[in-house]
């Protein structure tokens, strides 16, 4: 299975179950790209919606700005054991190309999953942001950005994916 495919499907597999209320903060992380990193008492059921649309969309600003590498560098290592650097960067940079600058964004679902091992995606917890977007091409795209939560307790960008 192509490594673009399997982060989809990761993408798709968090996205299962809607995520309820929590409150948990979280803080931002230190390194480039790492913003979408939630820490601080992390777990699978203690993740603030908030949180994750906050930590989606600065992804997705980082993505609009052509920020691509720097979203890799703050990647969880579920991520960089799937695809290689290059091929994240050009698959999203391709994806979004076709579709033109985005014009218009709304939020549709924060959702929460734990993988088990086994599967065709990395095992763990995962949290996915959804997003219904309009281009200047006029075509309405779902995009999703997933969040992994890693050995170390904290959120890290885990995947991106348009339809």
């Amino acid at each position: 299975m192509k490594a673009s495919n399997r982060i989809a499907i990761a993408l798709l597999l968090g996205a299962t179950a809607t995520v309820s209320a929590q409150t948990h903060p979280a803080a931002p992380a230190s390194q480039p790209g790492a913003a979408a990193a939630q820490q601080a008492n992390a777990s699978p059921s203690s993740v603030a919606p908030n949180n994750v649309m906050q930590a989606a969309l600065v992804v997705i600003q980082m993505i609009d700005e052509g920020k691509v590498a720097d979203v890799w560098k703050g990647a969880s290592q579920v991520t960089r054991a799937t695809t290689s650097e290059k091929q994240f960067i050009d698959d999203v940079k391709a994806k979004r190309k076709a579709l033109g600058t985005p014009v218009a964004r709304d939020w549709n679902m924060i959702s929460k999953s734990v993988v088990a091992a086994g599967g065709d995606a990395p095992a763990g917890a995962y949290v996915t942001a959804r997003f219904q977007t309009r281009f200047s091409t006029g075509r309405i795209g779902e995009e999703l950005v997933s969040l992994h939560l890693d050995d170390d307790n904290n959120w890290r960008f885990a995947g991106y994916a348009i339809d």
